[in-house]
């Protein structure tokens, strides 16, 4: 017999499948950036690691400033909170992104650099996210259940992990895209940090309300279509 406080177990057998899914998907990640290193080797722009390791920490500057806002968010409901941690991100990065690019770019072999590190630390804190909800999801207490009713309102948690993947591949291109606008264009941040926010705010609400492969459409379009943008500014 359960009461209203004790959550109610439900079985286990989809999130177990799930959850190995998951798991079995991460060296799929791990490709991903390093195919992006690869095409832009054979392109004439192999790797400058000070450059990337940049990237990477101006990607952390930004999530650390994202904290902020999230202790803010929480005092809002449910959906205005994941609005405003959402709609933050992009302005947030490409500020950090100006402001990184401001001090020490030297080049756009280094800006390209600079956001394939930006793409991969994201792509592995994708990663450590995607374990820790595999462990979540083995769950069954009160917390545990909060969190699945969270996850499968954003209607993802179904989803086959190739779409994870294909996401962090279009997010990657828009990643690099963007370092090279902004390289380029300094005065470009002040289009990109709407269209960024924008752009996760779209997608957020489309996996959610429509699919995951309607998200990913969307991503791929932005993604491809801005670092293509940012390819032509070399």
């Amino acid at each position: 017999m359960t009461t209203m406080n004790e959550p109610i177990a439900k079985p286990d057998i989809q999130y177990d499948q799930i959850s190995g899914r998951a798991i079995r998907s991460l060296p799929l990640y791990a490709l991903v950036p390093v195919a992006f290193a690869l095409v832009f080797s054979a392109a004439g722009y192999p790797i400058d690691w000070k450059a990337f390791g940049l990237g990477a920490l101006g990607w952390l500057v930004a999530l650390f400033l994202r904290g902020p806002v999230s202790a803010i968010a929480m005092k809002l409901p449910q959906d205005r909170a994941r609005n405003v941690v959402v709609g933050s991100s992009g302005v947030l990065e490409e500020g950090v992104r100006l402001g990184l690019i401001a001090l020490a770019s030297t080049g756009a072999s280094w800006a390209v650099s600079a956001g394939q590190g930006w793409a991969a630390v994201e792509v592995l804190y994708v990663m450590i996210n995607v374990v820790l909800i595999a462990s979540l999801v083995k769950r069954t207490d009160e917390k545990a259940m909060q969190a699945k009713q969270f996850l499968e309102a954003q209607g993802t948690v179904q989803a086959h992990p190739l779409w994870g993947v294909l996401e962090r591949i279009w997010a990657s291109a828009f990643h690099v895209g963007c370092t090279l606008i902004v390289w380029r264009y300094g005065w470009s941040v002040v289009l990109l940090m709407p269209l960024h926010s924008a752009l996760n705010l779209i997608a957020v609400r489309l996996a959610a309300k429509r699919s995951v492969p309607a998200a990913s459409a969307f991503v791929a379009v932005a993604g491809v279509g801005t670092l293509a943008v940012g390819l032509l500014t070399i």
